[in-house]
């Protein structure tokens, strides 16, 4: 056991260092953990269906600190399809202020194309849905998107997830069909604060879409379930802000690879009941990120109970 718990901790920690000495972040608008582009190989215990509670901690840009639970419902509709819904409620703090509120819900269908022995290819097709407008403020006025609770935009996912024996490999698109965004962040807003100026302006923002690549490796350190990983995210085209000359302009930077290493972790308590654990820090990220999703590391530990 001691084994085991040198693995989970020392890892994550290296992890960490990492990211510091880079100053990285990471992104994630979704599609990342959607039904199986973000979940490790683990043993079929013979259930179809699972409710989970998760928690989250992460440090987002300027040191922006949120915390999330997240819970989340998946059924098995029949012995190859099978629906994901997840709704985080969302806390976020830092230098300007804090906000708080329920985020985006995800929700997805998944369908088994193929299912041998030792690998199968699975489809995913979802929908990320806005709790808001992105446009939350305080006395001192609009916060940027870091401190926001959802994206503002309604967004198509699709995937697919290949697993051979004990590797994982998954492609996943991410698209913006719908945008409501109405984030008012500019940095001329906030004259008097120095805090302000350090945050990627984000007026009336208009998201890029993502390509996804994950692939992730599985292996067992006693009874504990290990999958590290590597996560790419390519922003396709450019984010778009209105100006402070009320003119819309694409953001230079915006586009281009951000790139993680992540590590998941299980550990069974039952048949039914498993604890997991995950950790994701980034390697390299695009120049200008004013979506705010920016994360220097995301902890996450939870409990899932199948049925």
């Amino acid at each position: 056991m001691l084994r085991q718990t040198f693995v989970l901790i020392c890892f994550p920690l290296s992890l960490w260092t990492c990211s510091e000495l880079h100053a990285q972040g990471c992104s994630d608008a979704g599609v990342c953990t959607a039904g199986p582009i973000g979940d490790p190989l683990l043993p079929d215990t013979g259930y179809r269906h699972s409710v989970a509670l998760d928690l989250s901690y992460a440090l987002g840009e300027q040191g922006v600190r949120v915390f999330q639970v997240v819970p989340e419902i998946r059924l098995g509709l029949t012995d190859r399809l099978g629906f994901q819904v997840k709704m985080p409620y969302t806390s976020v703090s830092g230098n300007l202020g804090s906000n708080n509120g329920a985020g985006d819900v995800t929700t997805s269908l998944t369908y088994q194309l193929v299912r041998k022995e030792n690998s199968s290819l699975t489809a995913l097709i979802g929908a990320k849905l806005p709790t808001g407008r992105a446009n939350d403020s305080i006395s001192d006025g609009p916060l940027p998107m870091p401190y926001q609770t959802t994206l503002g935009t309604t967004d198509l996912l699709l995937g697919l997830n290949y697993r051979l024996k004990k590797l994982s490999l998954a492609l996943a698109y991410q698209h913006v069909l719908f945008d409501a965004n109405e984030n008012g962040f500019l940095r001329n807003f906030w004259p008097d604060n120095v805090d302000a100026q350090s945050y990627f302006e984000s007026f009336y923002l208009t998201r890029g879409n993502d390509l996804v690549f994950r692939t992730q490796y599985s292996f067992k350190v006693g009874s504990i379930d290990l999958s590290p990983g590597i996560l790419a995210i390519y922003r396709i085209n450019e984010d778009s802000i209105v100006d402070s000359t009320y003119t819309r302009v694409n953001v230079d930077g915006s586009s281009g690879l951000t790139l993680n290493l992540t590590l998941n972790g299980q550990i069974p308590v039952n048949d039914r009941t498993s604890i997991h654990v995950s950790y994701g820090s980034p390697l390299l990220v695009r120049e200008t990120r004013p979506d705010g999703l920016t994360r220097s590391m995301v902890l996450s530990a939870g409990v899932r109970w199948r049925f």
